[in-house]
């Protein structure tokens, strides 16, 4: 292993904890009836809550931004859509669900649990040194640390302990000002700049 980064795994029991605390006001989604071809569903705690369908391909349907803090019921009209599988996709700050949905001649069916839930990576940085956390992690998740000419300094896959990524990163400014942090999970990727000074 590079001797320019130093990994460090730590406990996580007081993230975890704290980290609960902080997600019980995240949203939540509740999907409800279809009738007609439209999706009904209710969004709580809502507040900065982005809300998009897109397909199979990735390519987006529509999209919009939710700022109520309360909770909001939508619906959305599947007539026109042509048969096939799509995702509703709700996204905060601090988390993504995405939910299927199978549209064919007759129907729209929502499945009721979500395909995925992730909690997104958070970051705490002093200086030079870097903590990555994320909780509730269920699978594989690969975690990726290069510069902006692409030099990579750490790849790993399968970083999680009890379902949570605790990882202490010591970034060597002799070697990049800029380092690039990326986290992969279940086929959504996010990337974390971080530039020593």
């Amino acid at each position: 292993m590079n001797k320019l980064i130093k990994l460090s795994f730590l406990a996580g029991f007081l993230f975890l904890s704290t980290n609960i605390l902080a997600k019980d006001k995240d949203f939540s989604v509740a999907i409800k009836e279809v009738r007609n071809k439209t999706v009904n569903f209710e969004l709580s705690n809502a507040k900065n809550v982005s809300i998009y369908v897109y397909n199979g391909e990735r390519g987006e349907i529509f999209s919009e931004k939710i700022i109520s803090n309360d909770s909001v019921e939508k619906a959305y009209n599947m007539s026109d859509m042509t048969a096939g599988t799509y995702y509703l996709v709700a996204e905060s700050e601090s988390k993504i669900e995405k939910y299927k949905i199978t549209v064919d001649e007759k129907n729209v069916i929502v499945d009721q649990a979500p395909v995925s839930a992730i909690t997104k990576p958070e970051y705490t940085i002093n200086k030079n040194i870097v903590k990555l956390q994320m909780a509730n992690v269920i699978g594989d998740v690969r975690v990726s640390i290069y510069d902006t000419l692409n030099n990579t300094y750490y790849s790993k896959n399968n970083v999680t302990k009890d379902g949570n990524l605790d990882l202490t990163f010591d970034l060597n400014p002799a070697n990049a000002d800029t380092y690039i942090i990326n986290v992969e999970k279940d086929g959504d990727s996010f990337s974390r700049m971080i530039t020593l000074k």
